[in-house]
């Protein structure tokens, strides 16, 4: 299919004899913002790492745009899927945010004319014009977050990975980099971000893939899985507060039972107008 991406295929992989990822499937497409999910070391960030050219699998395959990944084209894998590390100080290298920025473009080999664009479009983007030149480890976490991304976008990648983006971040700047995703998203960038916030991955994923002991438990639709109460205790997810709240609301007779589930704070009120047009009409 030509809005296949990436499609992994059987992979295994295990550190110091320890199986760590085993026998995963997953494809990925074009333009899918997916939240993937599971406890500490359920195999998420090592997933990711494979995705991202860091690690080789010891079986199975990786095809990007069709084309299997081999050990001497993981080059190309990592050019076309970012990484944005959970801790932006393991990110950040360089003595100010511009050369930190730059130092992607310029291991792609890139003109010295198209680095500095891609810096300025990045540094433009992510709101960082003013901290140019400042040293990116004594910025504020936010700061860091959003230099980090930064980062990334200067590669001009095709698919993005978020290790928990917004873990440590104070509400302010977690809703900013939750912005952030999702105008990457309506850009038509493909997003995979691992994370343990339910009430993030429900309002926002259009797919969850869940990760348990190394192997994949459940690939599909937010509220489908999130219903599935077997596997949501076995991968020990809880549901979202907001469809916690709705089932109670249904149970109590409050809500009509044929209206969708919300997933944020605006559809709960655009469903309650909904009721209010619908009794006015008396259906």
């Amino acid at each position: 299919m030509e809005d296949v991406l990436l499609q992994v295929q059987n992979l295994t992989f295990a550190y110091r004899e320890s199986a760590v990822l085993k026998d995963i499937n997953v494809t990925i497409h074009r333009g899918e913002k997916i939240a993937v999910m599971g406890a500490n070391g359920a195999g998420k960030s090592t997933f990711f790492l494979h995705l991202n050219g860091v690690l080789h699998q010891d079986e199975g395959t990786i095809c990007l745009a069709g084309r299997q990944i081999q050990k001497k084209t993981e080059t190309k894998l990592r050019q076309k899927v970012g990484y944005v590390f959970q801790d932006a100080d393991s990110q950040l290298i360089a003595s100010n945010v511009r050369a930190e920025i730059s130092f992607g473009p310029m291991n792609l080999g890139l003109s010295q004319k198209e680095v500095k664009k891609r810096v300025e479009e990045a540094l433009n983007y992510m709101d960082l014009e003013d901290l140019a030149e400042r040293p990116p480890h004594y910025l504020s976490g936010g700061e860091k977050k959003r230099v980090s991304i930064a980062d990334i976008l200067a590669m001009e990648p095709e698919i993005l990975l978020f290790d928990e983006p917004m873990a440590a971040l104070d509400p302010f700047n977690a809703s900013r980099v939750e912005q952030i995703l999702w105008n990457l998203h309506e850009e038509g960038k493909t997003l995979l971000i691992a994370t343990h916030d339910v009430d993030f991955a429900y309002r926002f994923a259009d797919r969850i893939i869940v990760f348990a002991e190394g192997s994949i438990l459940a690939d599909g639709d937010p509220f489908d899985l999130f219903h599935n109460t077997d596997m949501m205790e076995q991968a020990h997810l809880k549901a979202p507060a907001m469809m916690t709240v709705w089932e109670a609301l249904r149970t109590a007779n409050l809500v009509t039972q044929s209206l969708p589930y919300p997933t944020t704070l605006s559809q709960v009120v655009e469903a309650v107008k909904a009721m209010e047009a619908m009794e006015e009409r008396g259906l």
